[in-house]
């Protein structure tokens, strides 16, 4: 039974994880909903920062930019 309960909740955090890497907007939804229900703290402000993400202009923090602002 835990085993069960450890790989759904391992399945979601990847699920979440891509979906924020692929498509932040449909999950910031989720992210204003966690940052109302938890309390003051490190992780609702966390919550909230992504909650409220904006798109990245330029590279996005891409490490691989040439000089001319290409990304690789």
């Amino acid at each position: 039974m835990i085993q069960i309960f450890v790989v759904g909740l391992v399945v979601v955090v990847c699920i979440v994880y891509w979906l924020q890497r692929l498509a932040p907007a449909t999950v910031m939804p989720l992210w204003q909903g966690l940052a109302r229900t938890l309390p003051a703290g490190a992780l609702q402000r966390r919550a909230e920062k992504l909650a409220t993400r904006q798109k990245p202009t330029g590279c996005g923090g891409c490490s691989g930019c040439d000089k001319n602002g290409g990304c690789h």
